[in-house]
């Protein structure tokens, strides 16, 4: 990162004399939300705070019960449009490092973490997620179901996979919700929020 004096602009360009620059390192573990897509605004705006909060990646899943699909030659423009949000957060937040946003895939390949621990906020669940979060990690998933909530046979599949089923508590909350307080409650156990 490089701290840097705005000297001219004109014409939309800038001139900017730098300063002093330091390095800067990824904190860890690494945190990835996988993410059934909301309807309307709420997708951008859980993007704009999964970024502010310094999530590493978000991916878009496709489920049973998903309530928003792209055609294929529309989920790139989607991404893109997500992937312009996650930047002005980061900036805004004062993040070093950007938010990765993947096109959609189906919730089985969200569920390969290549080793890495796997969580799914599931409303059927028992254990809250302070008690499924391993003591130490390189990275961790956070699987975040849609409106209607993950099926049965998505359920039956996720335990298959290896995944601890965590609740949030006795409510149930919006997609969205879920993500930005399932993201902050990781965040914070691994000493990178609060």
């Amino acid at each position: 990162m490089a701290e840097g004096r705005l000297v001219e602009g004109a014409d939309g360009k800038a001139v900017v004399e730098v300063g002093e620059v330091r390095r800067v390192v990824r904190p860890g573990p690494v945190i990835s939300i996988a993410l059934s897509p909301p309807k309307g605004d709420r997708l951008a705006w859980a993007v704009q705070k999964l970024a502010e909060l310094g999530v590493d990646e978000t991916i878009l899943i496709r489920t049973e019960h998903s309530v928003r699909a792209w055609q294929e030659d529309r989920a790139g423009q989607a991404v893109a449009r997500l992937e312009a949000v996650a930047r002005e957060a980061a900036m805004q937040a004062r993040r070093p490092f950007l938010m990765e946003v993947r096109p959609p895939v189906p919730l089985e390949e969200a569920l390969n973490t290549a080793g890495a621990p796997l969580v799914a906020l599931w409303e059927g669940a028992s254990e809250p997620l302070s008690a499924c979060l391993p003591e130490e990690a390189g990275g961790i998933r956070v699987v975040v179901g849609p409106e209607g909530g993950f099926s049965e046979r998505e359920v039956a599949t996720m335990r298959r996979g290896g995944a601890a089923l965590a609740s949030l508590g006795p409510g149930i909350l919006r997609t969205e919700t879920a993500a930005i307080v399932g993201a902050a409650l990781v965040l914070a156990r691994y000493g990178r929020l609060g």
